[in-house]
Order: structure tokens, then C-alpha cells, then sequence
């Protein structure tokens, strides 16, 4: 064989090495720990360990009692925190994209610039605000809107707050970068045909944004269903969600089976939104065709 031959399937071998790099990272550093989760969920329990075997029970107890509630918790929190996030976030990205003109970087800027901050630094100022005695206590009593103590730091209702007020900007780039795409002249076409403003909303834009709306859906509830800084800090005892769950049982309680049971739960539940979301947008591209 000669010299250029050798050469020659050396340059057609080596795009093909480049390509394969980063899928062998992503099967190291990501699959490989998700199956490993997956074995232990089956394997029997044991303080530090986990005994190979194959059972149901991890999953038996995942599914009642504390962790069936907080599951249940779970989901429900991130729903409601992913839509308020996402309807919020509407109006805000819709303004920026059409109406804000030359002001549209120096908000998007304003939208960012929380990000430049420890995210504990932020939730800790929420604690101070949404604590009793605390600035928002003492503006609604000077407005004659309070009468008793603000009562909210440690419950549901301020870890919703929390939650919301992290995620919000990420709910926001999104939506915003699928309005600034739809051309001004589509709902011109529309208000010439007759179509009032909350009919060309419901009918040309928001059909036309459902990609910015599920991707704004994904940043968001994904990432709330293990959520564990806000809950810890802004809940107490009666914000546990998943995260605070499953920190106590591979960190405390060190059961690593039932752990990894509940991780997996989390795992079919992203699963289970990625596909709504799929097929919210599905279609998309040929109905802009």
C-alpha cells in the first residue's frame, strides 16, 4: 500500500473520530450515569450500598406515602410556577420584540442583568423581603392593605415567588425571539381581513409563536422539578419538593436505591413534557411552508 493511499484513508478516518469525540462524551459524562441510575433503582437497599438484585419496592414506596405527596407537590409547583413564568413573560417579550424599538437592548440588558448575581444572594434578599417585619410587610401596612403580620415566608405561596422570580427571564428570551421573527406584515394581512387585536393574538400570533412558548415551557419546568435552593430557603418544612427529597436520601439517609427510584420518576416526567411539548409544535414548519 502506498504512502498516499495511507493518507488517504487517514483524512477520510479522521472527520469521523472528530464527530464520534463529542458522542463519546455525551455517553461518559451523561447516559452512562443516567443507566447507572437506572440499575440502582432496581437493586435492594442498604445504608451507603446498594445490593445488585432486581425488585419493585423502591419504586413501591416512591409511589406512596411522603413521596408519592411530595411528587405530586413537585409537579404541581412547576406546572403552576412554568405557566405563571410563561404568561408573565408574554406581554414582556411581546412589548420588547414590537413596541419597545430603539429601548430593546437596554431591556433585554435589564432582563439579564440579575443573571450577573449569585442566584443564593437573590433568593436570600426574597427572605428578607417576604420575612415578617420585612420592607413588603411594611409598605402594605403604610398603604392600609395589612393589619397583622405578612405571614407568607415559610409557606407554599412564597416558595411560588421564589421560583417564579428565578425563572421569569428565561421564560422571557425565548417568547421574546419568536415575536421579533413574526414579520409586522402578517397581522397587517390579518387587521386588513377584519380581524380585531385579540383575534389576530389568538389566531396569527401566539399559532405562530408555539416554538418560543414550549421552548420558554422546557427552560423552565425542567429545571423547577429539582429545584432545591428556593424551597429550602424561602419554604422551610412546608416547601419540600424532590430536590430537598432526594438531597436527604443519597446525602442523610444514604438509600441510594429509593433515591435513584425517585430520580427516575423525575427522568419519565421530563420525558413526559418533552413529548407534550413535541407535539404542541409538531406541524410547525409545514404550516409555515
Amino acid at each position: 500500500m502506498s504512502r498516499r493511499e495511507v493518507r488517504g484513508r487517514g483524512s477520510a478516518v479522521l472527520p469521523h473520530l472528530l464527530a464520534a469525540a463529542p458522542g463519546g462524551w455525551l455517553a461518559a459524562m451523561a447516559v452512562a450515569p443516567l443507566l447507572l441510575t437506572v440499575v440502582l433503582s432496581f437493586g435492594h437497599p442498604g445504608f451507603g450500598e446498594v445490593v445488585p438484585g432486581f425488585t419493585l419496592d423502591n419504586y413501591g414506596r416512591a409511589f406512596s406515602g411522603l413521596y408519592a405527596e411530595t411528587f405530586a407537590r413537585t409537579v404541581g409547583t412547576a406546572v403552576l410556577c412554568s405557566a405563571i413564568s410563561v404568561l408573565l413573560g408574554m406581554p414582556v417579550a411581546y412589548f420588547i420584540a414590537r413596541k419597545a424599538g430603539r429601548a430593546t437592548n437596554f431591556l433585554l440588558a435589564a432582563i439579564l442583568l440579575p443573571y450577573f448575581s449569585s442566584f443564593l444572594i437573590r433568593v436570600l434578599s426574597w427572605q428578607v423581603l417576604l420575612s415578617d417585619g420585612g420592607p413588603l410587610e411594611k409598605v402594605l401596612h403604610a398603604l392600609g392593605l395589612l393589619d397583622g403580620p405578612l405571614g407568607l415566608l415559610g409557606t407554599q405561596g412564597a416558595v411560588v415567588i421564589g421560583i417564579v422570580y428565578g425563572y421569569l427571564p428565561i421564560a422571557i428570551l425565548p417568547q421574546y425571539l419568536v415575536f421579533s421573527r413574526i414579520h409586522p406584515s402578517v397581522t397587517d394581512a390579518a387587521a386588513d381581513l377584519g380581524a380585531g387585536a385579540w383575534r389576530r393574538l389568538r389566531t396569527v400570533v401566539l399559532p405562530l409563536a408555539r416554538p418560543g412558548i414550549a421552548t420558554a415551557v422546557l427552560l423552565t419546568a425542567v429545571p423547577m422539578l429539582g429545584e432545591l435552593v428556593v424551597p429550602r430557603l424561602l419554604g422551610g418544612g412546608r416547601g419540600l419538593l424532590l430536590g430537598q427529597l432526594l438531597q436527604s436520601q443519597y446525602l442523610q439517609s444514604q438509600n441510594y436505591a429509593l433515591g435513584s427510584a425517585v430520580a427516575v420518576l423525575v427522568l419519565v416526567s421530563v420525558a413526559v413534557l418533552v413529548a407534550l411539548l413535541l407535539r404542541l409544535t409538531r406541524g410547525f414548519d409545514e404550516d409555515r411552508r
